[in-house]
């Protein structure tokens, strides 16, 4: 059983999934509640619906404060979306990239990942700029421009949230890391491709994820859907 751990996942979700799916009320909270439930509230987490991009903002915003990202490092975004962005409850209500990436700019994400649990198409350039302006330790979404399902995604993230808060855990146990964040991004990097669960079904998603070096190379030996990127690098693509 995991040990106990602060460290866990907010999650900001559209209100409008109830009408999909034959009309169920199918909600991510039923995966987070099973991921605190079965590591026996060693992996907690805080979820809202959101309906308006008001609410959208006011979330992140509420996320970004030190005592709330620090306790819950991993944000989950679970929305419908395309090229342009994520959907709101309003058809005709959208929240786009360049605000996405205004409403998530700050110095100090640095402990923190970014994870779109969506069909919002997640481009390398949109990628690299939010690791860039937030400073988070990574970033992750779907590559996918025919969007993905309900099913094969949930199962997935399933899969990768509780072997990446796993593996942190027991790493701060048996080493003594002070931070778990840094276990993490140590998985995210090196192990990510070992879960030949996770590795299969994160390829067949076209699952990618960005994350920041400050030096050395990015042609590492990593799966194709995990990419370094060279902090000097996007200081001189998004610097300006």
């Amino acid at each position: 059983m995991a040990t106990k751990r602060k460290e866990g996942i907010f999650c900001l979700e559209t209100a409008s999934w109830e009408d999909d799916l034959a009309g169920g009320r199918t909600s991510y909270e039923h995966v987070l509640r099973f991921l605190e439930a079965s590591t026996n509230g060693g992996l907690p987490y805080r979820h809202y619906d959101v309906a308006k991009k008001e609410e959208f903002r006011f979330y992140l915003d509420k996320w970004k404060k030190p005592k709330m990202r620090n306790r819950f490092p991993f944000l989950l975004l679970a929305f419908h979306g395309d090229e342009e962005g994520l959907d709101m409850l309003e058809k005709d209500e959208k929240v786009l990239t360049d605000e996405i990436v205004e409403y998530l700019s700050t110095d100090d994400l640095n402990d923190t990942f970014i994870h779109f649990s969506s069909c919002y198409y997640l481009d390398t350039d949109k990628a690299e700029e939010l690791l860039y302006r937030t400073g988070a330790l990574s970033v992750s979404g779907y590559k996918n421009k025919e969007g993905v399902d309900w099913y094969p995604p949930i199962t997935f993230e399933l899969l990768f949230l509780a072997t990446l808060f796993e593996l942190a855990s027991s790493e701060k146990e048996k080493k003594g890391v002070p931070n778990v964040s840094t276990s993490m991004r140590d998985f995210l990097r090196d192990n990510h491709a070992k879960n030949t669960a996770i590795a299969t079904l994160g390829r067949k998603l076209d699952f990618h994820l960005w994350y920041c070096i400050d030096h050395g190379k990015t042609d590492f030996d990593h799966p194709s859907n995990i990419h370094a990127v060279l902090l000097k690098d996007l200081k001189e693509k998004w610097g300006a």
